[in-house]
């Protein structure tokens, strides 16, 4: 069974600044913060619960829900 060889490093980072500028262009923000472990674990059980591939999909619905239910009080 062959193994797939790594990117050398500048392709990747290409490949990297390509993928990110696909994002904004969609419209995509990229946000970074640290979030306390036990939120973290209940983001990552969510996702395995819902088969989800990232964190990024559970924690926007979870943005969404809570703007949500600000509108409506």
């Amino acid at each position: 069974m062959q193994h797939m060889s790594r990117l050398d490093p500048a392709t990747a980072r290409e490949r990297l600044i390509a993928h990110r500028e696909r994002r904004r262009a969609a419209g995509r923000v990229l946000v970074t913060t640290d979030l306390p472990g036990d939120l973290v674990a209940l983001v990552d059980q969510t996702k395995e619960e819902r088969g989800a591939s990232a964190r990024a999909a559970i924690i926007e619905e979870a943005l969404r829900f809570y703007f949500e239910q600000k509108q409506r009080a």
